[in-house]
């Protein structure tokens, strides 16, 4: 059984979404009752993120969770078990929440960038750039994206040693695969219901930062 992070007893009450922004599993959900947020063991990565930005050590790997906190591996598992459905797919006007918020990250900072939304296949919804942006920049924006929903993972993961093991959805276009960053899944719960990309920033950090602008409006949208 792969391993997986847990949020326990010192996020309650406190629920900073430091951890939400920097997840590339989208692992990390919680409701607006709740009292702390919450790892989904079957979608976590074991990537670590989470633990180095919480404010308060609230996280622990699952072999790690110290003996007056094992109850909260139980707890971070019964809140999916509880709430997990089949989501559907991306609506447009979330698409275009998504695109927005990303689009205005970058006017704000002061740079160029495409963005594509796309649905849980990888087709595309919405796209857009700014005026400057470079001219290949929105086929890589849509092929990040499309990597990002069809393998369901960040694409910034897919080139890394500790990467999980991922198939792709059938019909997979592997031309189309690129394993930089700037390509996020969006998941509801458990389900990946779509994905954003962004490229032609002047670098991968900036593309990372624009993607996780839009999951954050779409991620308040519930909250």
């Amino acid at each position: 059984m792969s391993q997986t992070y847990v949020i326990t007893e010192a996020c309650i009450g406190v629920k900073d979404a430091t951890c939400v922004e920097v997840c590339p599993a989208a692992c990390i959900h919680t409701t607006p009752e709740a009292p702390q947020y919450y790892i989904d063991p079957e979608v976590c990565i074991a990537c670590e993120q989470c633990v180095i930005v919480c404010p308060v050590n609230a996280i622990f790997l699952d072999d790690d969770v110290p003996a007056n906190l094992q109850p909260y591996i139980e707890v971070n598992a019964r809140f999916f078990r509880d709430v997990k459905e089949s989501a559907p797919p991306l609506t447009p006007e979330q698409a275009a929440l998504v695109l927005a918020a990303a689009r205005r990250y970058a006017t704000g900072a002061g740079i160029e960038a495409a963005i594509a939304v796309v649905g849980p296949a990888g087709e595309l919804m919405v796209e857009a750039g700014t005026a400057g942006v470079a001219p290949d920049a929105a086929a890589q924006a849509r092929d990040k994206a499309y990597t990002a929903a069809n393998l369901q993972v960040a694409t910034h993961q897919l080139g890394r040693s500790t990467s999980p093991n991922v198939e792709a959805l059938p019909g997979f276009d592997a031309g189309r695969r690129l394993e930089v960053g700037g390509g996020y899944p969006i998941v509801e719960r458990d389900s990946v219901i779509g994905a954003i990309g962004v490229a032609g920033t002047p670098s991968t950090q900036l593309d990372l930062q624009c993607c996780q602008a839009g999951l954050a409006a779409i991620q308040s949208s519930h909250d």
